[in-house]
């Protein structure tokens, strides 16, 4: 097969993607935008995704599995930050969910108990008001929940007393 202005063939993707996908998760959204960065189509996109999930090289569940194993424990994310970034990949559903309430809930808040006190050193706020506002918009941009949040706030002001 000859190549059109210097782009890779279907073939060349298709086996570069297998390589790739061999050592590394990824979502089928993410190897579409790779292929039509590449310079092919849409349709041949869909078609080289289509064939790594059916071959088995693309597996949405195991993809999520690790998506969020990473995101948690190396990121420190937290639910809500794990499930915009997943629905951003065009991944919705109970397989999420079914994930996401697999995270130890002592392991979760232990986290973000860990952020907040590291944040709160860092802090310069003129009043107690101020700090409990500033960490708790800061645990939302992490993705952590409200409830959550004022939970472990709630048990930081306890210990300080």
């Amino acid at each position: 097969m000859s190549k059109v202005n210097n782009l890779p063939t279907e073939a060349e993707l298709y086996a570069r993607f297998t390589r790739q996908c061999s050592l590394t998760e990824y979502a089928p959204a993410d190897i579409k935008t790779k292929v039509i960065r590449a310079g092919l189509d849409a349709p041949t996109a869909e078609r080289i995704t289509d064939r790594l999930i059916d071959e088995g090289y693309i597996n949405v569940e195991r993809y999520i599995r690790a998506f969020v194993h990473d995101k948690f424990e190396l990121n420190h994310w937290g639910c809500h930050k794990i499930k915009m970034a997943l629905a951003k990949k065009g991944i919705r559903g109970t397989v999420v969910q079914q994930e996401l309430r697999k995270i130890d809930s002592d392991r979760y808040q232990t986290v973000l108990a860990d952020l907040l006190h590291t944040k709160n050193k860092s802090l310069r706020v003129d009043n107690e008001q101020q700090r409990f506002q500033k960490l708790l918009a800061f645990a939302a941009t992490r993705g952590f929940e409200l409830d959550v949040t004022y939970r472990v706030l709630e048990t930081m002001i306890r210990t300080s007393d």
